[in-house]
């Protein structure tokens, strides 16, 4: 049903939250899936991250070394969505 792969398909960010971050703070960065109802390779190196809603007390760089909790987050429309996350690795672009 082509209704069906409209609702898995759009906008998502990912949140990082360290020690530094209070409440609705975060590091934040946004990405697209394209292709309904297939796996997507979506790199993120750490310095694609901004903060976000952290005040001026907040580092405005993201210290990977203070990585707390990550989230997923679908904005910027009302959908329902089945996302599926198949892994999550660390990787060095040294």
């Amino acid at each position: 049903d082509d209704n069906d792969d409209e609702k898995n398909v759009g906008s998502f960010n990912m949140h990082i939250r360290t020690p530094g971050t209070l409440q609705q703070a975060s590091y934040r960065h946004t990405f697209r899936i394209e292709q309904p109802n297939t796996w997507e390779l979506i790199r993120v190196p750490f310095s694609c991250f901004e903060a976000y809603g952290g005040g001026p007390d907040m580092p405005p760089v993201l210290d990977a070394s203070e990585l707390r909790r990550i989230g997923i987050v679908g904005i910027g429309r009302e959908m329902d969505v089945y996302l599926a996350m198949g892994g999550l690795r660390f990787y060095s672009v040294f």
